[in-house]
């Protein structure tokens, strides 16, 4: 019962920022900036959510968000898949280095190679394109290393008897492998989808024209109008908390195979 209740408090805790968030875009600009706290929108403005979303063009923005994030989820779980077969079922030499190198890519942040990444894509007319903002992400080594304890608790002698039967290896993997590491691969896709759908960093440099931002910057154009009024923090709060919800959806729909997921990948191999 104590560890019930100090759940529900933590979660309360946790959900409190969000729901300062929604009484946020209910309100009137000045109520927000007032001394007086208020758990309720004293003066209801339901209207803050029209005007943010017409602010700026966020049909244009969700789409490209949707897209860069929807690509690059698509691209890593074919790369990953083939990356994590190899390193589990094919024979070769010296599998803990690869596997050990592949933790390693895993500490490098974005930001150390992000400039080297920009020369090239720039280089070769990439910035400012769909496939500037995908192509960086194309390799994941989190989805390797993920997706790779997921196939290590598959049995081998399964594999072993698809060869046997003549199956070839593009055939066990997408068969075999993949519908037994289901778990594994939405786990891969929810996470990845929601990093790259809330991310600033790249699509901020890597674009230079309206048509091809996403979400998160258009929420630091809020951060960055002047024309000498008032920041309206009321609109900003209106667009985050509707720029949220296909993330919590997305969440909500596959929270169960994410959950086995995270489980799986504790598997040693």
């Amino acid at each position: 019962m104590a560890g019930h209740i100090l759940l529900i408090l933590a979660s309360l805790l946790v959900l409190l920022p969000v729901y300062w968030m929604a009484v946020s875009a209910l309100e009137p600009n000045a109520d927000i900036l007032s001394s007086t706290i208020h758990w309720f929108p004293h003066h209801f403005q339901p209207g803050n959510f029209s005007a943010a979303l017409h602010a700026q063009p966020f049909g244009r923005f969700f789409f490209n968000s949707f897209l860069m994030s929807s690509l690059i989820v698509l691209v890593q779980v074919i790369t990953s898949s083939l990356a994590a077969y190899a390193l589990v079922f094919i024979p070769m030499r010296r599998k803990r280095s690869w596997f050990f190198s592949i933790l390693l890519a895993m500490m490098i942040p974005m930001q150390a190679t992000f400039i080297p990444v920009y020369l090239i894509l720039s280089s070769v007319h990439l910035i400012n394109t769909y496939i500037g903002l995908v192509v960086p992400f194309a390799g994941s080594a989190f989805g390797i290393f993920l997706l790779r304890q997921g196939f290590v608790s598959i049995p081998k002698d399964l594999v072993q008897a698809a060869r046997i039967d003549g199956a070839s290896e593009w055939r066990i993997l997408a068969s075999i492998v993949l519908p037994n590491a289901k778990p594994m691969i939405i786990t891969l896709v929810l996470l990845n989808f929601v990093f790259h759908y809330n991310d600033l960093f790249w699509p901020l440099i890597s674009t230079n024209t309206t048509n091809m931002r996403v979400v998160p910057v258009a929420l630091s154009y809020f951060l960055s109008q002047e024309a000498g009024q008032t920041l309206q923090w009321n609109l900003l709060m209106a667009a985050d908390l509707v720029t949220i919800l296909p993330v919590l959806a997305l969440f909500l729909i596959g929270q169960r195979y994410m959950v086995k997921g995270i489980m799986g990948s504790a598997i040693k191999g």
